[in-house]
């Protein structure tokens, strides 16, 4: 299934809203794709470590999205699934980055909160 944006999201229900945030979440964090960029390991081993240690669970994923929205109003265009990834890289990425040393790569730095671009 796919949200659109603020609009569809608001309108499914909390359980629903749960379920489709564990679906984007699996689909990034615990599969590996043939031919995918080798540091892709790294940031799904610091993002699996960091929500294990912080016991991130369904319920505060749909709180982070709400909550991003609430503040970021320009992003109310922007889907669910790239919310939840721009929110959790945020908050685990002391744990990306950690992996990305031991794996050889440089840290990232974070990016502003919004994701859109102002019009």
């Amino acid at each position: 299934m796919f949200v659109a944006n603020y609009a569809s999201w608001r309108k499914m229900p909390p359980a629903l809203q749960e379920g489709y945030l564990i679906g984007v979440m699996d689909g990034w964090t615990r599969t590996s794709t043939r031919g995918e960029q080798p540091w892709m390991k790294a940031q799904r081993t610091g993002i699996n470590k960091c929500m294990r240690e912080q016991e991130i669970s369904s319920a505060m994923l749909v709180n982070l999205v709400n909550s991003h929205y609430s503040a970021h109003t320009a992003d109310w265009r922007v889907p669910p699934a790239i919310v939840v990834k721009d929110v959790i890289m945020g908050t685990c990425l002391a744990d990306v980055n950690s992996e990305r040393e031991k794996a050889g790569y440089s840290a990232w730095e974070r990016q502003p909160a919004q994701i859109s671009k102002d019009d």
